[in-house]
């Protein structure tokens, strides 16, 4: 009963060192997760047979604030940052009336082209979101029409790399809920090809580039959130055979519940996984710094079990673009491959360097898995407070 007591005020401890790391250096934190893909969406009018109807969901304040986000994954580090939040500041009314002032500008970086000719782009409405937490990047949706169109002839979306990644989808037929096509395509990526009257077959080996690429870039560098979680199993134990036994735990069961929510069986919200994630951050690092290196039933549970939720984290970005059916045990492998070399991407070099250096078990424990795991807490506990929505600038 004793042992149970001193480890629960330990743990009550850690907690409060945690919101002290928070309190001081953990608000630069608080937009980690604001640049996402924007998604593109068209169909062949049903009323006017040569006009493409566009819809484009993005955050409209980074293209009106100039911000290349090629490269980037946090609109905090763009020297536009000021421009971006000045812009974040105005009302949805204001934001959607910036938009249509900036049109000409915008659709001067989008691409639609129909047997190789470039069409002209005509705006239509524009919607911004709104009932969000300030924390929260809202996103716009831009209508828009490209005409005169050819039916015949296939056409290609894209836009400039400046804008970011891009998911372009067709919408789906009469016939079936299935998008005709979908993509991901990566900055100043092109998209095929695409027919309007028939689902387009993507050659395998343009799946699996493009669903391994997709999973590399979830993880590095637009997945800190799942980087975090797999530095707190690396800095659980020196030993190379718990790392081995910790990231198959994890592949494993986050491949289950990829694959169940991909395939429908298992939905659920990202309202409720987004923060549960970043509790399981918190959770293991605190959890690492009182286990000890000790690998027993307890952190198989725990590791199995944040596994199955990252699994549903992974599963909401393949949500966006969808998994073809024709193709989709090859794109599900890929984007599941792609994840993995993301995460040895992370763990492989530090374990080759633990290994080459040798710190001893005192020096490792105190001045590095103990220091390390209590900020990663203090992120995950900062991120589990704003996802829920409890933090008010």
């Amino acid at each position: 009963m004793l042992v149970r007591n001193l480890s629960f005020v330990k743990i009550h401890i850690s907690f409060v060192l945690c919101w002290l790391v928070l309190i001081t250096g953990g608000s630069s934190l608080s937009q980690a997760h604001e640049i996402r893909p924007a998604l593109m969406q068209f169909e062949a009018s049903q009323t006017q047979p040569s006009t493409l109807n566009i819809t484009l969901d993005m955050t409209a304040e980074i293209f009106l604030s100039d911000m290349d986000i090629a490269a980037l994954t946090d609109t905090d580090d763009s020297d536009k940052s000021d421009e971006y939040d000045r812009y974040r500041a105005l009302s949805a009314a204001e934001l959607a009336q910036q938009v249509r002032a900036g049109w000409l500008m915008l659709a001067a970086q989008i691409f639609v082209e129909n047997g190789g000719v470039r069409l002209p782009l005509s705006l239509g409405d524009v919607t911004v979101e709104t009932g969000l937490d300030k924390s929260q990047a809202r996103q716009t949706k831009i209508q828009f029409t490209a005409a005169p169109l050819n039916a015949d002839k296939g056409v290609v979306l894209y836009w400039a790399s400046a804008l970011g990644p891009l998911i372009v989808r067709q919408a789906e037929s009469v016939t079936s809920s299935e998008p005709l096509y979908a993509v991901y395509l990566a900055a100043g990526e092109k998209s095929d090809a695409i027919s309007l009257s028939s689902p387009v077959e993507v050659a395998m080996l343009d799946v699996v580039r493009r669903y391994l690429h997709s999973g590399f870039v979830h993880i590095i560098p637009r997945g800190l959130d799942h980087i975090l979680f797999v530095l707190g199993l690396f800095l659980f134990s020196l030993s190379g055979r718990v790392l081995i036994y910790q990231i198959s735990l994890f592949t494993l069961a986050h491949t289950i519940t990829l694959a169940l929510s991909s395939l429908g069986i298992v939905r659920i919200s990202g309202q409720i996984v987004e923060p549960l994630i970043a509790l399981s951050i918190a959770y293991v690092a605190i959890e690492t710094i009182w286990a000890k290196g000790r690998f027993s039933l307890q952190r198989v549970i725990l590791v199995t079990g944040f596994g199955l939720l990252h699994g549903l984290g992974f599963a909401s970005v393949l949500a966006d673009f969808g998994l073809p059916n024709a193709q989709f045990l090859p794109a599900l492998i890929s984007f599941n491959i792609g994840v993995e070399m993301g995460q040895l991407a992370i763990v492989a070099p530090l374990y080759l360097l633990f290994l080459w250096q040798r710190p001893s078990a005192r020096f490792y424990r105190f001045a590095i898995q103990i220091p390390a795991s209590i900020g990663i807490a203090a992120i995950g506990l900062y991120w589990t407070a704003e996802r829920l929505g409890w933090l008010v600038f």
